[in-house]
């Protein structure tokens, strides 16, 4: 069997050798030399290995996982006689760690040597990510209410990935640990620390990062520290506004799309649903009033080609609920309860 491979472009030779090698060899196909972490995502069903430096910053042990997790070796190339950078290859559980300095056929020899994958099993965990078009169309707060919902059978983390996170404030917990500390954690083990998440009721909820004057975090590290949650737990994310999350996104095994119900929010929506790319969504309508929930039905569907899943009435409750930090109204948890059943 012919091995197929990638390489993560690097500014250092042993990429450029490698490939040059690969391609001058009949002995492997190089399919890939991707620049970000999402073009091997999106073509992972045509690889057997990929081969990555340590100099590239979005190879975390967590990333590293997570293709582990999806059937695919890794090989990690460090700096000769750079120790630590080896090591941190070692502690990532790469499935083999060269040095750069071996010439390029050798590399090849001794990737040829790594078996296949025999299995490719996706995390058991689920991944529901809600997002939605710019303008506040309400996926907090339908966020929220799934999470609340889902930890009701199973381990629940919620995250808010939301790049101007309101999670910490609408629940009433603090604010730190978030994110940000979640992804130095990640960085430097893997896994999600469990004081980053703040526990309510059956419920762990992981704050979004907002620390003015630093910059917004990347969408890399994001993403695993929710590949991360995910290997132990249910995942919620709140993506945020489309399409700031959408390596989330195209990695969920569930998707929902917030849908402010008027006429504006309906038009947003369908330049959301243009641009799609991910799991079929679910459409979740808000702020429907009632005397219009069939226009509102017609105009979605003539937008954006989705048949609304649950359209939601506009409620005080929610803004009750969010000066208290309190659970999700309860109207509101019993329309999105049938999702869980519609997305199974």
């Amino acid at each position: 069997m012919t091995l197929r491979v990638a390489t993560v472009l690097s500014a250092r030779e042993w990429e450029a050798r490698l490939v040059s090698a690969a391609r001058a060899s009949a002995t492997v196909r190089l399919v890939l030399r991707a620049f970000l972490p999402s073009e091997i995502s999106d073509r992972v069903d045509e690889l057997d290995v990929v081969a990555v430096g340590s100099e590239t910053p979005w190879a975390t042990p967590a990333r590293l996982a997570s293709w582990q997790r999806l059937g695919i070796r890794v090989v990690g190339i460090h700096p000769a006689g750079d120790r630590p950078a080896a090591a941190r290859l070692q502690g990532a559980h790469a499935d083999l760690v060269l040095a750069d300095d071996l010439p390029a056929e050798a590399m090849l020899r001794e990737i040829r040597l790594l078996e296949p994958s025999a299995e490719r099993s996706d995390p058991v965990a689920r991944l529901f990510a809600v997002t939605g078009a710019r303008g506040a169309p309400g996926r907090t707060e339908v966020a929220i209410a799934l999470a609340w919902i889902v930890s009701g059978r199973e381990p629940t983390v919620l995250v808010d990935a939301d790049p101007a996170p309101g999670i910490a404030v609408r629940l009433g917990i603090p604010p730190r640990p978030d994110l940000a500390d979640a992804v130095d954690g990640v960085h430097a083990g893997g896994v999600v620390p469990d004081d980053c998440l703040h526990p309510i009721g059956r419920l762990r909820v992981l704050p979004g990062a907002h620390r003015p004057g630093e910059p917004s975090l990347r969408s890399e590290p994001v993403f695993d520290v929710v590949d991360a949650a995910r290997a132990n737990a249910c995942v919620v994310a709140d993506t945020g506004p489309w399409s700031a999350g959408m390596e989330i996104v195209k990695s969920a095994t569930d998707a929902v799309i917030v849908i402010d119900g008027s006429p504006l929010g309906v038009v947003r929506a369908a330049g959301v649903a243009a641009e799609w790319s991910g799991p079929p969504p679910l459409a979740v309508v808000n702020r429907v009033i009632p005397s219009l929930r069939e226009d509102v039905r017609i105009a979605v569907r003539r937008w954006t080609g989705l048949d609304p899943a649950v359209l939601i009435p506009p409620t005080r409750h929610v803004v009750s609920a969010a000066r208290r930090g309190a659970a999700p109204p309860r109207r509101i948890l019993g329309l999105l309860a049938p999702l869980l059943v519609e997305a199974e």
